[in-house]
């Protein structure tokens, strides 16, 4: 049987409880679920069929809650983050200790986060309580589903429920975010995405 359709209220709840859901981005369809459960963690890799140890990025209601997520960021990390957010931009960050290991890519220390560019998305992640978990929803080495009724009959068996959020936004770009590593002298991107990187805004402490 195929997972309900949730609005705002409902989706939050089951996030909150630690269910996976199917939801709808800026960029493309992804499977999420609250970054500080480790089974429901456990459980996005089973449904994609995701590797031991490549870990999964984080989305961020706000800057500050993004940072909150890593350890003190230098003045240009700090303010490439504040130009690139809310948008398609998804930067490898020096994490702070005690994040669930599946988010973190332990040999440098890294973790993947992005402040999405919908508004109903951020507004979500503040109801669910905490920054959540993503992967683009797609089995591992697929291409990722960007036409969300193709997402929901690919994993609407396995999950709590999906949300697609305000009927005014689309329901993504059909192209994965941008991945940039912020962890050198400068930013490295690693995977091309559906905008180019922007200038790094003021300084932000």
């Amino acid at each position: 049987m195929s997972a309900p359709r949730l609005g705002d209220a409902a989706a939050a709840a089951a996030l909150r409880a630690g269910s996976v859901l199917l939801l709808a981005t800026d960029t493309v369809c992804g499977l999420h679920a609250r970054a500080d459960f480790p089974a429901a963690l456990a459980r996005i890799a089973d449904l994609k069929g995701r590797p031991q140890g490549k870990p999964l990025l984080v989305l961020a209601e706000s800057l500050a809650q993004a940072r909150s997520l890593c350890r003190p960021l230098s003045v240009a990390q700090a303010a490439l983050c504040a130009a690139a957010w809310p948008g398609p931009f998804t930067f490898l960050l020096p994490a702070r200790a005690g994040l669930e290991p599946a988010l973190v890519d332990p040999q440098p220390g890294t973790v993947a986060v992005r402040v999405p560019g919908r508004e109903d998305l951020r507004r979500l992640i503040g109801l669910a309580g905490g920054p959540l978990a993503s992967t683009s929803a797609n089995p591992s080495g697929e291409p990722p589903l960007t036409i969300l009724a193709d997402a929901v009959a690919a994993f609407g068996h396995g999950l709590a429920g999906w949300w697609e959020g305000d009927p005014g936004y689309d329901q993504g770009v059909g192209q994965p975010s941008a991945l940039v590593d912020l962890t050198g002298d400068s930013p490295r991107i690693l995977r091309a995405g559906p905008l180019p990187l922007p200038p790094p805004g003021p300084a932000v402490s």
